[in-house]
């Protein structure tokens, strides 16, 4: 954990660049990644075209400790974006970042938001009113620092009060330490007035964020839900507070290699029996003795290609991991409770991610809920004008837009789609305005871009139109609609 991020090219074990190529899974573009000096770039080149479009950026942090895999940053203007391309250890290798595989063209607007960062790095220097700047350095601290389990040690300085033992705390609390970064569930909905940088040790997750999981089906194994994984267990159904991840691990070292098995097994015996063992004398002599290699076992995730992760379900036999239920219901992790407002984003964020028309009614349902029991906050009604919005219910929309950008001014979407509210009236300068705030938040939205440049040129400012759009390539260079205005401009 205390590896888990830095400035590229400074971290061990040091990535290798003989399989530093690689193409897309449609052979549209090919990347290539080289080191020079102290620093790391990526280049991509189109195939296949008699004019291709290429170009190189600058990978300035990595993200992951190296034990699997490591992902990196761009940094734009000090907006922070997650970079197409990985670095897998298994294979000494490089190839497209988690979730990009199924790109043809370079994807570079991905935002690295505060709480996937918080989880990388500490003291993370993230700039309010914004989705992704970060002050420079963004982070203080590579990697997870004390403070992460054993609280503030200005409280400790001042007062001498004596820092945060998890293991001592009540499970609640102790587990929330674990869970703030190894419980994804499938949706973790913050809080009113809530983020994912609220949580701090000694205090419970559920009080920051409500973790969502699908009720009635197993977990997937994925990349972050060991905590999902563990509840599945039959050892922590038993144990119930006794087990939790302090159990079997030690988070402040990693046995070596030639150790882990005995490690390991001596952690499993603290419970079991060696008689209670079902495999054969030779399964076991071959295995060497070794817990693990049955019952929990390496395998893929189901989020991220191209690594494997040990199973915390703890299964007697190898099983296939579960399949989501076409229309399973959310819940929160543990049996907590939700109201209609956590409930609603939870199924509108699921829904559009899933593109599920049974999730995205339910919370269409469930936000109007929330605002008849006045327990909507800005988020809950940008979704909400949202549903109004692509039902073509303009006369419900506006009015909850507008409302959700009184209570929080930092929603690129609300700002982006009042300001087309305000272009479709003929108000170009008040469009304008919001379009430019929206950007302001995060200047990667191409959309925003395409009809800021547009009420530029009406509003008879064609050399602002063309700067707007010359960025936007520089987010994403094969977006046709900026690539045509700059050529058109310069006839």
């Amino acid at each position: 954990m205390a590896h888990s991020s830095g400035r590229a090219g400074t971290a061990d074990p040091a990535e290798r660049f003989d399989a530093a190529t690689f193409r897309d899974s449609q052979n549209a573009y090919a990347y290539s990644v080289s080191r020079q000096g102290a620093s790391y770039f990526f280049e991509f080149r189109q195939q296949g075209v008699r004019q291709p479009i290429e170009g190189r950026r600058q990978l300035e942090y990595f993200v992951g400790s190296g034990h699997a895999a490591r992902s990196y940053i761009l940094n734009v203007d000090g907006f922070f974006y997650e970079a197409p391309v990985a670095y897998y250890t298994n294979s000494n290798s490089w190839n497209a970042a988690p979730g990009y595989a199924p790109f043809n063209y370079p994807y570079l607007n991905r935002t690295i938001l505060p709480g996937c960062l918080q989880c990388h790095a500490s003291f993370v220097q993230w700039t309010p009113g914004t989705q992704n700047a970060y002050a420079a350095p963004p982070f203080r601290e590579g990697g997870v620092a004390c403070e992460r389990c054993h609280g503030p040690g200005s409280e400790h300085i001042a007062t001498g009060k004596p820092m945060i033992n998890p293991a001592k705390l009540a499970a609640a609390e102790r587990d929330s330490i674990c869970e703030q970064c190894h419980l994804s569930g499938e949706v973790r909905v913050p809080k009113p007035g809530k983020d994912e940088l609220t949580f701090q040790a000694g205090g419970r997750l559920a009080d920051s964020v409500t973790v969502f999981v699908r009720a009635g089906s197993g977990a997937r194994m994925k990349v972050t839900s060991h905590v999902e994984d563990l509840a599945q267990s039959a050892c922590k159904r038993s144990s119930g507070a006794g087990l939790w991840c302090g159990t079997c691990h030690d988070p402040h070292a990693t046995p070596a290699v030639v150790e882990k098995a005995a490690y390991f097994r001596g952690k499993c015996l603290s419970c079991h029996q060696p008689s209670q063992c079902r495999a054969t004398p030779a399964a076991r002599q071959a295995n060497g003795d070794d817990c693990i290699t049955c019952h929990m076992p390496r395998n893929p995730t189901t989020d991220v290609d191209h690594v494997v992760f040990t199973d915390h379900s703890i299964p007697r036999r190898k099983a296939t991991a579960p399949a989501p239920a076409a229309d399973a219901s959310l819940t929160p992790f543990a049996g907590g409770a939700a109201g209609a407002r956590d409930l609603g984003l939870a199924y509108a964020i699921l829904g559009q991610r899933e593109q599920v028309d049974a999730y995205l009614e339910r919370a269409f349902g469930l936000l109007q809920e929330a605002v008849a029991r006045g327990e909507a906050d800005a988020a809950a009604l940008a979704y909400l004008a949202e549903f109004y919005r692509d039902r073509k219910d303009d006369a419900h929309a506006l009015p909850v837009y507008e409302q959700s950008w009184r209570l929080d001014r930092t929603q690129a979407p609300v700002a982006a789609a009042l300001g087309a509210y305000q272009m479709q009236s003929g108000h170009l300068e008040e469009a304008i305005r919001l379009w430019n705030e929206a950007l302001a938040i995060n200047p990667a939205l191409l959309l925003v871009r395409v009809n800021l440049a547009a009420a530029l040129e009406r509003t008879g400012h064609p050399d602002q139109a063309q700067a707007v759009m010359r960025k936007a390539l520089e987010f994403s260079p094969s977006f046709r609609e900026a690539r045509d205005f700059v050529e058109r401009s310069k006839k």
